[in-house]
C-alpha cells in the first residue's frame, strides 16, 4: 500500500481507520508526517503508544474526516465496514492536495462467499451437508438480527474502482488477486478453539451455531466429520482481494 502510494519524506499520510496502526507506522519509518485516524479511542491509544507525540490522532469516521488535509490516504480493511461506500471516497478526495495519492486494500468478500458457506469454512462436509445447512441457516439469522452483513458483501473490486472515478480521480489502478489454496480458512488445529471462532464480528461463533440449530446427538455427528479435519490442518481457502491506488488531479 505504502509503495502504490509512493509515500516519500514529508509526505502527510491520513491513515483512515487505522486500527493497530501498521500502515501508519510504516509510513513513519519512511520519513512521513501520519494522521491516525479511527472510529476507536482504544485503537488510537495503541497507535500513540507505539507513535507517541510523532503523530496526530483524530477520532473520525470515514465518512466525516473532519478538518484535515493530506498527501497520501491509506485505508486497510475499512471499507467493508462502511455502509455509504460513495460518500468515504468523496471524503477520500476531499482531503487530499491537489496531486494527493489514494491507496486502498480490501477483501472482496462477495467472491467465495457461497462456497464458504456451504462448506463452513472449506471443509469436507459429506454425509452432514443437512446438519451443515440448518447452521448456515441459523448463522444467517442471527446476522439478520444483528443488522446484516451488508457492508461486507455489497460491493466487488470493479465498484471500487467506479467509486474512485465517480468522485473525480484522475487515474486509478486496480490489481485484484484471487487465490484459493488445500489450507484451513481458520488456522487452528484445536477443536475447542475452533468452535469459538466466528467469521466476522457481528456472527455467532461455530460452537453458538451448533448449539442452537442441531440436537446433541447431531452436534457429535458434525463433530465426528469436522473435528479430525480441524486437528490434521485439513480444508481449503477461496478469498479475494483488492489494491487500488488512485491520484487526484
Amino acid at each position: 500500500m505504502l509503495d502504490g502510494a509512493a509515500v516519500e519524506p514529508g509526505d502527510v499520510v491520513l491513515d483512515v481507520g487505522c486500527g493497530d496502526g501498521l500502515i501508519g507506522l510504516g509510513a513513519l519509518d519512511r520519513g512521513a508526517s501520519v494522521i491516525f485516524s479511527d472510529i476507536s479511542q482504544d485503537c488510537l491509544d495503541d497507535c500513540r503508544a507505539a507513535a507517541g507525540t510523532k503523530a496526530r490522532y483524530v477520532v473520525a469516521d470515514a465518512t466525516a474526516l473532519g478538518d484535515v488535509e493530506a498527501d497520501v490516504v491509506t485505508a486497510r480493511s475499512v471499507l467493508i465496514y462502511v455502509a455509504d461506500k460513495a460518500r468515504a471516497f468523496a471524503e477520500f478526495f476531499r482531503v487530499l492536495r491537489p496531486e494527493g495519492r489514494l491507496s486502498l486494500f480490501e477483501p472482496v468478500n462477495r467472491f467465495g462467499a457461497a462456497e464458504r458457506r456451504l462448506t463452513l469454512g472449506g471443509f469436507d462436509v459429506l454425509g452432514i451437508e443437512e446438519l451443515v445447512a440448518r447452521i448456515v441457516a441459523e448463522t444467517e439469522r442471527a446476522d439478520q438480527a444483528g443488522g446484516g452483513l451488508g457492508p461486507m458483501l455489497d460491493f466487488d473490486e470493479y465498484d471500487l474502482f467506479r467509486a474512485a472515478e465517480a468522485v473525480g480521480f484522475e487515474t486509478v489502478r486496480l490489481e485484484t488477486v484471487v487465490e484459493l489454496t488445500p489450507e484451513p480458512m481458520f488456522l487452528t488445529r484445536d477443536w475447542e478453539t475452533m468452535l469459538r471462532m466466528s467469521p466476522n464480528p457481528i456472527s455467532p461463533t461455530l460452537g453458538e451455531a451448533i448449539e442452537r440449530s442441531l440436537s446433541p446427538a447431531e452436534a457429535d455427528r458434525v463433530a465426528a466429520v469436522l473435528r479430525p479435519q480441524v486437528e490434521a490442518g485439513r480444508g481449503t481457502s477461496r478469498f479475494a482481494v483488492a489494491y487500488l491506488v488512485a491520484r487526484k488531479p
